[in-house]
């Protein structure tokens, strides 16, 4: 049996907080990708295109996207593509809180709630390649293991099971409410050959034997989802040797750059340069095709001449504009507060008091000499399943940068009123 595998497409997100020919770009983006995953499936000849919940961002189901939808099912299945989707905390198949029911072609079936449907996928000759189960979210706020719902699979033809869910201690999966919460162990000892995975945003093969995988978002929403969004297309013709392999869709990227070393740069021409020469050193460096848009995030940081223009709200909607101009991306926002005052450091790391002290700490700590005293794993995001040695060398990664800025709020806001 061969399919593709998405998840977590949230078609007509509002994306709020952008302008309005952004939000419409990034809203047909979404469709953009779903249909490029459809692609994906009728080039490669596979069985089934499965959906690991949250098709829907919510109850909002426009015109637009109902005829796209019900356009893309039909496509598949002119192709012989069984489409199989179970639905997720955004998209419920009970109650007020999902999206209106679609009608969909008799090559569709979905899972709307928690009652497992066992679906026979078939060939173009109509005989039988394997089975896919599915479980849904009936409503928006599923606190059950759906996992264990799951029948035991029988027989010798490949099963699939499809869910979306949060298991325990994946990845990313603290971003996310903890609806449908699962264990890995569990999926592990459960006899399905594959088990596809919705919810998390980020992108994870939990385990290979059997795979048990997050296909991530198919089109990323926010910068908390960087790097390339697709499918995975899954061969599980030989069960004993699964074939997985990511493909990227999506049309838009997000990007964070982060730029320092600019306390050389005392003009908004300099400032711009210095971003410019950073994104180019990003895209050389494979961020993407010639053919990819962005949505970038910039953030400034380190000591600047120009820190207090760079601070004002209207300063930096002239240097955001004129970077959309200068990188060619859909959007850019630019965060500058982490910029200070350009101070002598190394004057105020001999002082005798409180500042001298904290900088000879800082600068101890960033050589590997000392130990931030009391501080623990729970206080480093996203660490706390890391080894001593890795916490230590991020903290060290941390204070790299931290003296200017240290001094810069230890002696005021003006750096000690240059």
């Amino acid at each position: 049996m061969r399919f593709v595998h998405v998840a977590d497409v949230h078609l007509d997100t509002s994306f709020a907080g952008r302008s309005e020919p952004v939000r419409r770009r990034l809203r047909d983006a979404s469709r953009e990708a779903f249909s490029r995953a459809v692609d994906l499936a009728i080039r490669e000849d596979v069985h089934a295109f499965l959906v690991a919940g949250d098709l829907f961002d919510g109850d909002r189901l426009s015109f637009q996207t109902e005829r796209f939808l019900l356009e893309q099912a039909h496509r598949l299945g002119q192709h012989g593509v069984t489409l199989v989707y179970a639905t997720g905390n955004h998209d419920p198949g009970a109650g007020d809180a999902g999206p209106r029911p679609l009608p969909w072609p008799a090559a569709v079936r979905v899972a709307m709630d928690g009652t497992p449907r066992r679906i026979g996928i078939l060939d173009r000759e109509g005989r039988p390649v394997g089975f896919v189960t599915a479980v849904g979210h009936a409503t928006s706020t599923e606190r059950d293991d759906l996992s264990r719902r799951f029948p035991r699979p029988v027989g010798e033809l490949p099963e699939v099971g499809l869910l979306h869910t949060q298991v325990h201690a994946s990845p990313g999966g603290e971003a996310h409410h903890a609806y449908a919460p699962s264990e890995l162990a569990w999926l592990q000892r459960s006899g399905y050959d594959y088990w596809a995975l919705g919810h998390v945003h980020v992108r994870q093969i939990l385990s290979q034997d059997p795979p048990v995988v997050y296909a991530g978002s198919l089109q990323g929403r926010t910068h908390a989802e960087t790097g390339p969004k697709g499918a995975y297309l899954v061969d599980l013709s030989d069960r004993g040797a699964p074939a997985i392999s990511f493909r990227a869709v999506a049309p838009v990227r997000w990007e964070t750059l982060t730029v320092d070393g600019l306390d050389d740069a005392d003009s908004l021409d300099r400032i711009e340069r210095r971003v410019a020469a950073a994104w180019d050193a990003f895209r050389a460096e494979g961020g993407a095709g010639s053919g990819t848009e962005w949505v970038l995030r910039v953030i400034l940081e380190g000591a600047s001449p120009l820190w207090r223009e760079l601070r004002r709200e209207s300063d930096l909607a002239v240097v955001s504009s004129e970077l959309r101009q200068l990188t060619g991306a859909l959007d850019v926002t630019v965060q500058a507060d982490r910029v200070h005052p350009v101070i002598p450091v190394e004057e105020h790391r001999a002082r005798r008091d409180v500042l001298g002290e904290v900088l000879r700490l800082a600068e101890a700590v960033r050589r590997g000499e000392a130990r931030i005293p009391g501080l623990d794993a729970a206080d480093l995001a996203g660490l706390s399943t890391e080894s001593r040695e890795a916490q230590e060398r991020y903290v060290r990664r941390l204070m790299e940068e931290a003296d200017g800025e240290l001094t810069a709020r230890l002696l005021g806001a003006d750096g000690g009123g240059r």
